[in-house]
């Protein structure tokens, strides 16, 4: 073993030599000890509104909307405006040539004539029926005369009759007294004689009263069957006057009906000409020039007014209670930022049975950015209310429970830490959150750095800004 003698320099370096490694130690602890703040930036809360909404996919409905269709069937003559053309009320947009419809007022007015002809074919018919009518009654009139006198006749036959029989009965009594006093030898046979010629004048007169009342009778029948008849005959004649007064009269309606029609497509010459019947932007011709034919109800062009809207969207009917007109509406964009806003102005009375959902109606002022028919995104504003708005990329989230870095002053000295509050939310509004709990208006919290943070992590603040909620 080799011993070194120390000398008082080699125990100064020594000395250096420990006092520096014990220094550095001792600087090592005091720097893990005090870690360096984070600058972080930091925003001061403020109140803002809460709003309770729905989105929904509505259409949008241009309020002024036409579909131009000519009145009348034509060639198209010439077109004075373009598609995309702004036009007012009342201005012309193109003209047909009426040609079909003056060949209709020709045709009309040869049906006018037709229609008079048969009006007077009927009105001659029903006069030639009156006269078989008065004739027919008259021939009734007299048969009835006949009849009642054939039925006198018959009346005076059986009291012909009548006497006849009673003369033959008396006559036979007269014989049968004169042949048993003739027997008797009381009268003489000469009595017997005049009252056996009585008796035979009797039966044969009985017999030519039966005969005559046997006609009689006949007559009557025959008189009652040929007035029957000739009743029958003038309800016939009756019932055909009145066929005939109807051929008449619908003679007569087809004249006026006629004349009704023609006036109707003379008045439709003046339909040759299409014009707006409201101001606004002309649309697609439909593939329409001069030249082509048009009918009757054919589009022909359209012509929208995209000043005012109404968006059509249907609400489900578990939020039908929440319904109600005036509510407000945004029609928003593709970064949730409102563009336009308006009012619920319809609600539908009835329920749509496909989608169980009721059509509601808002109407707004276009600001030139929407087109008819077009699909767009809108928020119905149930309900608005004091709040606070927190950006969700600062919210951060641990076991389902959500928490935000408020600043705050150290317990020990005036220096930041950012502390891990838990907070309550309710929907996302925009790009944040809303809070019901958990922080308070003019609360600063950490905006950056988030994940670089733990509870009472120390912080610097490295800029200052202010929520404009």
């Amino acid at each position: 073993m080799i011993y070194k003698k120390f000398t008082p320099k080699n125990l100064l370096t020594t000395i250096s030599i420990i006092a520096i490694a014990i220094s550095g130690c001792s600087q090592e602890k005091t720097e893990t000890r005090t870690p360096q703040p984070i600058p972080v930036s930091l925003t001061t809360l403020e109140r803002g509104n809460l709003i309770d909404s729905t989105e929904y996919v509505g259409t949008l409905e241009a309020i002024s909307r036409v579909s131009l269709a000519p009145e009348i069937n034509g060639r198209i003559m010439r077109i004075v405006v373009q598609e995309g053309d702004f036009v007012t009320q009342g201005q012309l947009i193109a003209e047909l040539e009426p040609t079909q419809q003056q060949e209709d007022v020709f045709a009309a007015t040869a049906n006018i004539q037709s229609q008079i002809a048969a009006y007077n074919q009927a009105q001659s018919e029903f006069k030639q029926r009156e006269g078989e009518r008065d004739s027919t009654s008259s021939q009734v009139a007299g048969l009835k005369a006949d009849v009642s006198r054939a039925e006198a006749n018959l009346k005076s036959t059986l009291a012909d009759l009548q006497r006849a029989t009673a003369d033959l009965e008396l006559a036979q009594v007269n014989y049968d007294r004169s042949k048993f006093l003739v027997n008797s030898g009381v009268l003489p046979t000469q009595d017997l004689d005049d009252k056996t010629r009585d008796l035979s004048s009797a039966k044969a007169t009985l017999t030519a009263r039966q005969e005559s009342s046997q006609a009689a009778r006949a007559v009557v029948q025959t008189t009652k069957e040929s007035l029957n008849s000739a009743v029958s005959n003038l309800t016939v004649a009756q019932e055909r006057i009145q066929g005939a007064k109807s051929n008449m009269d619908r003679a007569k309606a087809n004249i006026d009906e006629s004349r009704g029609n023609k006036g109707s497509i003379e008045q439709n010459l003046i339909f040759n000409r299409i014009v707006a019947p409201v101001s606004g932007i002309v649309g697609d011709f439909n593939k329409k020039k001069v030249g082509d034919y048009v009918n009757v109800g054919q589009t022909f062009t359209t012509i929208t007014n995209n000043d005012k809207f109404l968006l059509n969207i249907n609400v489900p009917v578990e939020n039908l209670s929440r319904l109600k007109i005036g509510l407000p509406v945004e029609i928003i964009g593709e970064d949730q930022k409102s563009i336009i806003s308006g009012n619920i102005s319809f609600i539908s009375p009835l329920t749509e049975q496909s989608n169980q959902s009721v059509t509601v109606k808002i109407s707004f002022v276009n600001d030139g950015s929407f087109k008819d028919e077009k699909y767009v995104r809108a928020r119905l504003i149930w309900d608005t209310k004091p709040g606070i708005l927190i950006p969700t990329n600062v919210v951060s989230s641990l076991g389902g429970q959500k928490f935000v870095f408020v600043a705050k002053p150290s317990e020990t000295d005036s220096k930041l830490t950012a502390k891990q509050i838990p907070i309550t939310i309710g929907g996302i509004q925009g790009q944040q959150y809303q809070v019901t709990s958990g922080v308070m208006p003019g609360d600063r919290i950490v905006t950056s750095r988030i994940l670089d943070l733990r509870d009472n992590t120390p912080i610097t603040e490295a800029e200052l800004t202010s929520t404009n909620n």
